[in-house]
C-alpha cells in the first residue's frame, strides 16, 4: 500500500474507535458523542493537524467534497430508515398532528425572523436572507433520532420529535430551492410550492409504506437466509432513489422513513392484513445490523462536519451573524415548545426535551453551498456571500448541536431528580 492509503486506513480505524468510545461515554454519562466527533474532525482537518501530519490536506478535502452530496444523501436515507425501524406506528399516528404543528410553525418563524434580522443588520437582500433562514430552519435527524431514542421521555414525544425532523427536512429543501428559483427568475407561485410539498410528503410516504409492506413478504421468504439484511438495504436505496425520479419527484427521505416504519411494525401490519399470512417474521438481525451501519454512517458524518470548518475564512461578521441566528433559533424554539406543551398536554420533562431538540445538520450542510452554485454570475450574488452562507451555517450547526447536548443533558438530570423525589414521596407514604 502507498503512504496515502496507509494514512487513510489509520484515520478510518481511529475515527471508528473514537466513535465507539464516544458512544460508550454517551450510554454511561449521557454526554452525546456528537461533539467529540465534530471536534475530532476539526482537529484532523487542514487548519490544525491535517496538513502538518498529512492526515486531511486541502486537496484531500476537495476530493471528499466531490462526493459530498452522495455521502450526505446516503447518510440521510440510512438514518431515517433506522428511525423508522425503531418507531411504533401507533405512536407516530398519535403524534402526527402535534409534530406537524411544531415543525411548520417553528420553521416559518425561524425563517422569517432570521430573514428580517439579517436583512437589517447585514443589509442583505431580503430574499437572500430568507434563503439563509430556510437553510437553517429545520432540525436534523442525525442528531434528533439518537438523542430522542435514548432520552427517558414518553414514546409519543419521541415520535413527535423524529417526525418533526423529517417534516422540516422536506420543508427546508423545498423552500430553499423555491427561494433560489425566485431569485433567479423572479417568479413566485404559492400554489406550486404547496403542491410540491404535498407531493413530497404524501407520495413519498405512501410509496415507502407500500414498498415496506410488500417487502415483509419477501423477508418472510428469506427468513433465516444469509444476506437478507443486505438485500433489504438494496431495496431501501432503490425505493429512495426511484421516488425522486420524474414524474414522481417526491422525497426519498420520507420514503426511507415509511419503508423502515412498515418493516419495524411487522406485527401491526400483520394484524391489518388478517387475510394474508406473515408467519415467520422474526428478523431481529435486521435491527441489529442496521444499528451497526447507522453508527458507522453517523460517526463519519459528524467527523465530516468538523472537517468542513476552515478557520482562515471566518470573520467577526460571520461569528456575530452565526450567534445572532442561534439566538433567534433558541427564542423561537422556546416559544413553539411552550405552545406545544400546552396544546399537547406534555409533562415538563417532555416539554424540555422538545425545546432542546434544535440541532441543525444534514440538510443545512448540503444546502449551504447551493446558493453559490445556483446564483453565481447574478448581480445580487458575490463570493463573499458564498463564504458567509457556508460559515454561518457551520456555526449554527455546531452551536445548536452544543446547545442540544447541554439542554438534553439538563433535561435528563431534571427527569432523574423528579423520579427521585417521587420515589421518596412514595416511601414516606408507605411508612
Amino acid at each position: 500500500m502507498d503512504t496515502d492509503t496507509i494514512t487513510a486506513f489509520l484515520a478510518i480505524g481511529a475515527i471508528i474507535f473514537v466513535g465507539f468510545f464516544g458512544n460508550a461515554i454517551f450510554n454511561k454519562y449521557r454526554i452525546p458523542d456528537i461533539l467529540i466527533l465534530v471536534f475530532l474532525g476539526m482537529v484532523i482537518g487542514p487548519d490544525i493537524l491535517g496538513t502538518r501530519f498529512e492526515l486531511v490536506t486541502t486537496d484531500t478535502l476537495a476530493n471528499i467534497d466531490t462526493f459530498k452530496d452522495l455521502f450526505l444523501s446516503a447518510a440521510l436515507v440510512i438514518i431515517l430508515f433506522d428511525g423508522g425501524l425503531s418507531l411504533d406506528i401507533r405512536t407516530v399516528l398519535q403524534s402526527m398532528k402535534l409534530s406537524a404543528l411544531m415543525s411548520v410553525l417553528t420553521f416559518i418563524l425561524e425563517m422569517l425572523f432570521i430573514g428580517v434580522i439579517l436583512h437589517f443588520i447585514l443589509d442583505m437582500d431580503f430574499l437572500l436572507a430568507l434563503t439563509l433562514g430556510s437553510i437553517v430552519g429545520g432540525t436534523t435527524e442525525a442528531v434528533v433520532i439518537p438523542l430522542a431514542r435514548r432520552m427517558r421521555i414518553h414514546p409519543r414525544t419521541k415520535g413527535m420529535l423524529i417526525m418533526e425532523s423529517v417534516i422540516t427536512d422536506v420543508l427546508v429543501i423545498v423552500t430553499t430551492i423555491t427561494l433560489i428559483s425566485l431569485i433567479q427568475i423572479g417568479d413566485f407561485d404559492i400554489v406550486s410550492i404547496g403542491t410540491d410539498i404535498a407531493i413530497k410528503f404524501t407520495v413519498g410516504g405512501v410509496v415507502g409504506a407500500l414498498a415496506g409492506t410488500a417487502w415483509l413478504f419477501v423477508l418472510d421468504r428469506l427468513h433465516n437466509q444469509p444476506l437478507s439484511y443486505m438485500i433489504t438495504v438494496a431495496a431501501l436505496f432503490v425505493i429512495a432513489g426511484a421516488v425522486e425520479l420524474p414524474p414522481v419527484n417526491s422525497s426519498g427521505a420520507v420514503a426511507a422513513l415509511t419503508f423502515g416504519l412498515a418493516i419495524g411494525n411487522r406485527q401491526f401490519v400483520k394484524r391489518k392484513l388478517t387475510s394474508l399470512s406473515l408467519a415467520s417474521l422474526s428478523d431481529d438481525h435486521i435491527h441489529h445490523f442496521q444499528s451497526e451501519i447507522t453508527f458507522f454512517v453517523r460517526t463519519f458524518f459528524f467527523v465530516y462536519l468538523g472537517l468542513m470548518f476552515r478557520f482562515d475564512t471566518f470573520s467577526t461578521t460571520h461569528l456575530v451573524a452565526g450567534l445572532l441566528v442561534i439566538s433567534i433559533i433558541v427564542l423561537v424554539r422556546r416559544m413553539t415548545s411552550a405552545l406545544t406543551w400546552r396544546v399537547g398536554d406534555l409533562e415538563t420533562g417532555d416539554a424540555n426535551a422538545v425545546f432542546s431538540m434544535m440541532p441543525k445538520g444534514l440538510s443545512a450542510a448540503v444546502l449551504a453551498t447551493l446558493p453559490a452554485a445556483s446564483l453565481a454570475g447574478l448581480a445580487i450574488w458575490n463570493d463573499d456571500l458564498g463564504i458567509l452562507f457556508l460559515n454561518v451555517t457551520l456555526i449554527v450547526i455546531l452551536g445548536t448541536t452544543i446547545l442540544a447536548t447541554i439542554f438534553s443533558f439538563a433535561t435528563e438530570r431534571g427527569i432523574d431528580k423528579k423520579q427521585m423525589m417521587e420515589l421518596r414521596q412514595r416511601l414516606r407514604e408507605s411508612e
